[in-house]
């Protein structure tokens, strides 16, 4: 629960406390009435968040970089065309000019997105002052009732006085809770419209140390391929972690790489922490493979890979998940090599996907998970209890980001909007959220939330083995319609 939502919730006890009062014997109830409003106005201390100076300093910093960026597009046009066949012929030089074109195109998405933003932030920073103002109002009112006094009045007409008073003091609560509500309203449709924005940048978010900003421009598809996800962010931690010779393993396979989309498979081996003879077996791989064979490494959503049973709907979207954030996992369903062993499987990759899920399943239902620790047993044929799923996507080699920890989140019917926030911000991030959806009585299916563009989530469904799409009304609605379940029930998202 965010900070808004933990106020507006706070002044809520206190507002039903006001309205629950007992006025007889008044001089009580007067008490409780100065107590009740002194403990709103506590709550109350600090206006809505954000400030609206602090936002329109952020659009105006936005509005610079729409404009640096766009001089810079220019820039590169400049160069492009100034560096022609005349100047650098041959297949280099239409490789650099084809290479600045892509870099080219894709920098031009920078400033509209910025210029989303800065709209964004400015609408914010006016709903935030109304907010504020709103709030300031509804202060006033209470602090006007942190002390009574009520004359000569006799207890019968003291009654009538105080329920003036009670009615005065529901209303201002009411307007402190309207204040943070209008807030937290707002702030929300601001994420929403700056994550639309954002997306619509076609740039990476980091570029890890010693590689070339135009092949990884050339190598990275947002959402898409072995960049997507956390993997450029994790890069230079894991990197760091290799010994000096496999440091300069990697750099020698960098330098040595075909493509760039095998440079982007070997950056994404690295982040997921791969080392030693895994490591060097998974580069040796990657350079014999066919511009084909490294494509289909990332993982198909063409009805492929669905679940094998009934009860495994979990446990293959935990697979999913994990080819998704493990190259050489990929790698081995994909096409049979472990990078660990060397070996081949003979298998095919629809039946590797099947066992594997299965083996999932066996698993989180265990007395212990993958690391070992005692969980909960379930009996398989009730599928995978949540908390199961989401210690195996924290467990180390597990299903989730390497290194982070996930938790399971109740989604709330009167406020879906909120698990689908948290789930946009979670893919956004680079990370894939399962999902348990059914009906209004129970969850009945797990699927896994893959990517999203804030109006929509894409969601890879193991019944069909392929995605689909949701939008943000149908979540909140509760009229998803992913294989007949159309309520969300619990999200598992990085803690």
């Amino acid at each position: 629960m965010g900070l808004l939502d933990d106020t507006v919730s706070r002044l809520r006890g206190v507002l039903a406390v006001v309205e629950d009062i007992d006025l007889w014997p008044p001089w009580d109830a007067a008490q409780t009435i100065v107590d009740a409003v002194a403990t709103a106005v506590e709550i109350a201390t600090d206006p809505p968040a954000p400030d609206p100076r602090d936002l329109t300093a952020a659009a105006a910093a936005w509005r610079r970089i729409a404009g640096v960026v766009e001089r810079g597009c220019g820039e590169l046009d400049t160069c492009r065309e100034r560096i022609d066949a005349t100047v650098w012929r041959g297949t280099s030089g239409d490789a650099f000019r084809t290479s600045m074109r892509r870099l080219g195109t894709r920098t031009a998405t920078v400033p509209p997105a910025a210029t989303g933003v800065v709209t964004a932030l400015e609408t914010l920073a006016d709903a935030m002052a109304d907010a504020r103002e709103r709030h300031a109002r509804a202060d006033d009112m209470l602090r006007n009732n942190l002390e009574l006094s009520w004359g000569d009045l006799m207890p019968w007409e003291l009654v009538d006085h105080l329920r003036g008073v009670v009615a005065g003091v529901v209303h201002a609560v009411r307007e402190a809770i309207g204040s943070y509500a209008d807030a937290r309203d707002a702030v929300r449709v601001a994420r929403a419209a700056i994550r639309r924005a954002m997306d619509e940048i076609d740039l990476p978010d980091s570029l890890p140390r010693g590689i070339s900003a135009v092949s990884l421009v050339n190598a990275w598809e947002d959402e898409e391929g072995p960049l997507s996800g956390s993997a450029l962010a994790a890069y230079d931690e894991a990197f760091d972690q290799l010994t000096p010779a496999q440091q300069q393993a990697v750099r020698d396979a960098l330098a040595g790489a075909r493509s760039d989309q095998e440079r982007a498979w070997i950056l994404a081996g690295v982040a997921s922490g791969l080392t030693g003879a895994a490591l060097a077996n998974y580069l040796a791989k990657l350079h014999t493979m066919s511009p084909a064979q490294l494509d289909g490494l990332d993982p198909p959503t063409d009805g492929s890979y669905s679940q094998p049973d009934q009860t495994t709907c979990g446990s293959s979207s935990l697979v999913m998940s994990r080819m998704l954030n493990d190259p050489a996992y990929a790698l081995w369903i994909e096409t049979g090599y472990d990078a660990a062993t060397g070996v081949t499987d003979p298998r095919t990759p629809e039946q590797r996907f099947a066992d594997e899920s299965l083996a999932m399943h066996e698993r989180t239902n265990a007395v212990r998970d993958r690391d070992g620790e005692l969980q909960f047993p379930w009996p398989e044929a009730a599928g995978t209890q949540p908390w199961a799923l989401a210690n195996e996507m924290s467990a180390q080699d597990g299903s989730g980001a390497p290194g982070r920890d996930y938790e399971v989140q109740t989604v709330a019917p009167g406020d879906r909007g909120a698990t689908y926030d948290h789930i946009a911000d979670s893919v956004e991030d680079g990370h894939h959220v399962p999902l348990y959806v059914g009906d209004t009585t129970r969850p009945g299916h797990v699927v896994l939330v893959t990517g999203g563009d804030g109006d929509s989530l894409r969601i890879y469904d193991p019944a069909t083995g392929r995605e689909q799409t949701v939008s943000r009304d149908d979540f909140t609605r509760g009229d998803l319609g992913v294989s007949g379940w159309d309520e969300p029930w619990f999200a598992v998202t990085p803690s």
